[in-house]
């Protein structure tokens, strides 16, 4: 069998996320988590890929898998019939790569099952790059989302370091978000978690619960909120 481009790109993103992974499961979903348990991934395979898993089979070293397969141009995989190794071949030189047991890796057994819909809204990925890089010109790691200042439905995503009360701020004003609360609300993000895939949009969806679910083309993410949210009814 041969991967498509898709499932590549997939396995790229979630090795930035966890080097275990499980692969095989029924669905055409692949599913990752962070060993904090603070990030969660869920890809969904369109059902024309052309690809059959034989079985569930672990991966230790998923960035060294990866690593294995660039060193050929169209590489094929054939599955020991005793799920203990793959070959990677190209037909002339090969890879044998051993599996790991499942149960001695970090991958998620289940989804979140939580609406993620107390607020919502939707950054495009040039916002998404002016986020980033405030956050480096700041030195700081923190998205604080709150409703504006103006009263008017608006957000305002702002990269602050909450450590330091007078510390410079970024702020940028969000139009396209729905409200679905009264309360008054400080999300707060850990952007070290926007481990997401490169997507023209990410929409994020946001809990009281301290999840947010973000979309980004056809994988759904889950991330913690930092543990300094406020949200007061």
């Amino acid at each position: 069998m041969k991967l498509s481009n898709e499932i590549i790109d997939i396995l790229n993103n979630f090795q930035t996320i966890n080097s275990n992974i499980a692969l095989g499961e029924e669905g055409g979903f692949i599913r990752t988590m962070s060993t904090s348990k603070t990030l969660m991934a869920k890809a969904n395979i369109e059902p024309e890929t052309p690809y059959v898993w034989p079985y569930t089979f672990g991966i230790y070293d998923l960035g060294e898998f990866l690593s294995c397969l660039n060193m050929f141009e169209d590489p094929t995989l054939s599955f020991d019939d005793d799920a203990k190794f793959v070959t990677i071949t190209d037909g002339i030189t090969k890879f044998k790569y051993y599996f790991s047991e499942v149960g001695i890796l970090t991958v998620p057994t289940k989804d979140i099952e939580l609406e993620c819909n107390d607020i919502t809204f939707e950054i495009t990925s040039d916002q998404m790059m002016q986020l980033r890089k405030a956050a480096g010109t700041l030195r700081t790691n923190t998205l604080s989302v709150r409703k504006s200042t103006t009263g008017s439905q608006f957000i305002e995503c702002t990269i602050i370091d909450k450590t330091n009360p007078t510390s410079n701020q970024f702020t940028m004003n969000i139009s396209n978000c729905v409200i679905n609360t009264s309360a008054e609300f400080d999300f707060v993000f850990d952007m070290n978690n926007f481990k997401f895939i490169n997507a023209n949009s990410y929409k994020f969806g946001i809990d009281k619960k301290l999840i947010a679910s973000v979309m980004a083309g056809n994988i759904k993410y889950w991330v913690a909120l930092d543990k300094t949210t406020t949200y007061k009814e």
